[in-house]
């Protein structure tokens, strides 16, 4: 039996992704809305990270 070698795959560098991934991305870049990143403030950042983490499946 022979061994296979382990390709490392680099997650960040991917175009596509698993549905559920891409629904939130759409989702958090429709919050932020195109804006630069100094733009947009502490309060609002933790509130969008935090509303992936709340729903329920």
């Amino acid at each position: 039996m022979e061994r296979t070698i382990k390709k490392k795959i680099n997650l960040n560098k991917l175009n596509t992704g698993c549905s559920p991934c891409m629904s939130e991305a759409k989702k958090m870049e429709k919050k932020i809305s195109h804006r630069k990143v100094s733009e947009i403030k502490i309060e609002e950042v933790k509130n969008i990270i935090s509303s992936m983490f709340d729903k329920k499946y």
